[in-house]
């Protein structure tokens, strides 16, 4: 026959306590009931297992997640320590005379800004007039043919090969990024250039700062870059692929129809948010959709790390950011 014991007001105290812990399981519940019921043995049984783990802490909705992790990015990119982005063009000059990046609050380069007009017909529509996907499409083909281009401009230089000689015999590459001829020859100037940050970065130490050693680069030779933007490329010359990109937004530009312009339209709208919005919430998506779910820090970081897989920490940047802010 079961036997029903009735709890003595004495025994109330502990599930008192109980009820103020923070976190109550399952598990903290059958404990519980085996104490009351006075079943002592089974109770001490279960005290020496592992409690279960608590219950994963819920995710933010995804709208939310993409809103944070935008505001991060914009922040990481544009007001590092503030609170809100400052969206602007990247701060580096290029040898293409044009900045690499449009003041969005990720700083996007006309790559990045492509492959999202190219994702979604929604972005392409705030273009006046409209962009269409043919017009997109051949932006992308002349991003895509500057870096070959770039390779080829350089093992050209390394074997001696004047710029004329290159620009008679590449017609057929130089014509598929849409540059012009001095447009190739400043590039074998630039590759020069390079070649004289490598080595000064190479010559910092304790006594030559990246500013000296920049200052230490004859005006001539400068190619229109300033002693602020060649002390950042000699402190880290990956920074030069800055260049690259510069020639692949000059590309875009050249297009008819003022495709660069109104792209650029595009991106630097809604306060240089337009991009961010749905580029964000598809790579959130993506990450909401894996099984088993990741966890709001492994989140964060993925799609932070997506807007710059280049540089180094870049996810854990984003993710340091997400924890001061929210």
């Amino acid at each position: 026959m079961r036997r029903t014991v009735r709890e003595r007001p004495a025994e109330r105290s502990e599930p008192a306590v109980l009820s103020r812990r923070a976190t109550v399981t399952p598990f903290d519940g059958v404990l519980e009931l085996q104490r009351s019921a006075g079943n002592a043995s089974v109770a001490a049984m279960l005290s020496r297992q592992a409690a279960p783990a608590a219950e994963a802490t819920a995710l933010p909705t995804a709208e939310e997640l993409t809103t944070r992790i935008a505001n991060c990015i914009g922040v990481w990119e544009t007001n590092r320590g503030g609170d809100a982005p400052n969206p602007t063009e990247s701060s580096l000059d290029t040898v293409a005379g044009i900045k690499a990046s449009m003041a969005t609050i990720e700083q996007a380069t006309m790559p990045y800004a492509l492959d999202a007009l190219r994702r979604h017909s929604s972005l392409r529509k705030l273009a006046e007039p409209e962009l269409t996907k043919e017009e997109i499409d051949a932006a992308i083909l002349r991003v895509q043919a500057v870096p070959t281009l770039l390779t080829a401009v350089k093992n050209a230089s390394d074997a001696g090969t004047s710029a004329d000689d290159f620009i008679k015999a590449q017609q057929g590459a130089i014509t598929a990024t849409g540059l012009g001829d001095e447009h190739v020859k400043t590039m074998f100037g630039a590759v020069t250039l390079k070649s004289t940050v490598d080595e000064k970065h190479g010559e910092l130490s304790k006594t030559k700062t990246p500013k000296a050693a920049a200052e230490e680069i004859p005006e001539a030779d400068r190619m229109g870059l300033g002693v602020g933007s060649l002390t950042s490329y000699i402190r880290d010359p990956k920074k030069w692929g800055e260049n690259r990109a510069a020639w692949q937004r000059l590309a875009v530009d050249l297009m008819p129809g003022n495709v660069g312009a109104r792209v650029n339209a595009v991106a630097t709208s809604s306060g240089g948010t337009a991009l961010a919005g749905p580029v964000v919430r598809a790579r959130v998506d993506a990450q909401l959709a894996k099984t088993p779910q990741p966890s709001e820090e492994e989140l964060v970081k993925a799609v932070g790390e997506a807007n710059n897989p280049r540089e180094t920490g870049y996810g854990a940047n984003i993710w340091a950011t997400y924890q001061r802010l929210y």
